[in-house]
Parts: C-alpha cells; structure tokens; sequence
C-alpha cells in the first residue's frame, strides 16, 4: 500500500522534488532578489533640508556636517555625499585661466574688500580668488574697512540684524559721506577691525559661527584687529631665491 499525499503518490513526489543543491541555490536567489528590491538605505525629505540648510562652507564645515549627519542617520559618508551631489551642494573647482581684466579688478578690490565680494564680482568660486591671492603672495585682510554687505558675508548675517546692532550701540560705524536715497540705504557705513573684534568680545552670543567665514573669523582673532603692513609681509620664495643668485 502506498502513501498519498495531496492526491499522488509519495515515491512519485519524491521523483518530482528538486536536489537539495539546487533547492538551496533557489533561495539563496530569492533572498537575494529580495535584498535587491528593498532599499539598503532609507534617504528621508528632512535629511535634504538638513543638508541644504547646512552643507556650505569651507571644507573643515563640510566635514563637521556630515559627520553630524552619520551619528544621526548611521549611514555611510559615501552615500551622504552623493546625495549632497544630487543637490548640487558639492564644491566646484575653477580651472579657466585668468584673464587680464580680471586681474586689473582683482589688484583694485584686494585690500579694500572681502574675498567674499571680490569673488561675487568676477563670478568666481572665493576659494579661486583666495588661491590666486595666495599665489600672488597678496594679503587678504581689507584695510579700508568693512562695507554693511562686506560684513554681512563674513557673519553670514543680514543688514538688517547689523543695524539692529549698530542701534543697540553695540556696533560702532562711521559713514562715509556719500549722498544716497533711501532705496540704497543712504550712507554706506564703515566698521573698523578693531571695532568688530570689540562687538565680537562684548556680545559673541550673537554670533553664529557656523555661518561666519571661519578664515576671515581666524584672521581677525588671532590678530586682534591689527592691521598687517606691507614692509612686514613674508617674502615670497622664489623671489629671494632669485635675489641669492644674482
């Protein structure tokens, strides 16, 4: 007598059943079929608002920021980059050479205004215009003082914040006497280092400093609001090479 299972026989089940070898190799398949289908990370809207709120900046910033965004989300940092990719938050290198009116504006605004504004005017990246001025062996502090939107690019603030400051008598100006009507703001202001790094010390929790432009913010501190002259500036190396030879 034999076995029926299901309407047929048992030895004729048996025929019909698989190797073992292959059974396992069918769902090793299909577990992996099943890993292919699901996301291996789970990317959410609010990690691209984090980001585009807060990846910018230097690279020491982007750094802090994704390693804020892997104790949160526990994902790799290649992922997160590409992401940040996606949104077109990456850095870009500038390599088009430098034109000869670019460098007739470039040696006309240095020392007189920000990076930050001399990169917006020749619509440049600041780290193309920080680089040249490197090579050029030119300093980048401004020696004229600080115009309202000079300073509101250094501490990522609008104008309107500063001359709230400049009200509260926290943030001493002086104006430079020009005649403009009220839609330009009427005069343009002017703030000295010194009386920067005074509000700074009076009131530094004002400030933001994942917004400030953290080389410019280094300069300033370390050098207290002391302006360097030319005659005390490094020379470059090459030039004293040349001076040994000849």
């Amino acid at each position: 007598m034999k076995a029926v299972i299901c309407g047929e026989p048992l030895e004729g089940k048996q025929q019909q059943a698989q190797p073992s070898h292959l059974a396992q190799y069918s769902s090793e398949s299909r577990d992996k079929c099943e890993r292919c289908s699901k996301p291996k990370y789970l990317w959410r809207a609010e990690y691209d608002a984090y980001l585009k709120a807060n990846y910018f900046g230097g690279l020491n910033r982007r750094f802090q920021v994704l390693n804020q965004m892997i104790r949160l989300t526990g994902m790799p940092r290649w992922h997160i980059k590409r992401q940040a990719a996606r949104l077109g938050l990456t850095l870009h290198m500038d390599r088009r050479p430098w034109t000869a009116s670019e460098m007739n504006l470039l040696e006309k605004l240095v020392g007189r205004v920000s990076s930050a504004t001399i990169a917006k005017r020749l619509h440049r990246p600041e780290s193309s215009v920080v680089n040249k001025l490197k090579r050029m062996g030119a300093s980048r502090r401004v020696r004229n003082g600080y115009t309202m939107c000079d300073l509101g690019l250094c501490l990522g603030e609008d104008h309107h914040k500063i001359t709230q400051w400049i009200k509260n008598g926290w943030l001493r100006d002086r104006l430079q006497g020009t005649r403009r009507h009220d839609g330009n703001g009427n005069d343009i202001h002017r703030f000295r280092e010194r009386d920067i790094l005074a509000f700074i010390r009076s009131h530094p929790q004002e400030l933001n400093l994942g917004k400030v432009d953290q080389t410019w913010f280094l300069d300033l501190v370390l050098l207290r609001g002391r302006e360097v002259s030319a005659a005390k500036l490094p020379r470059k190396c090459d030039t004293a090479e040349d001076d040994a030879a000849t």
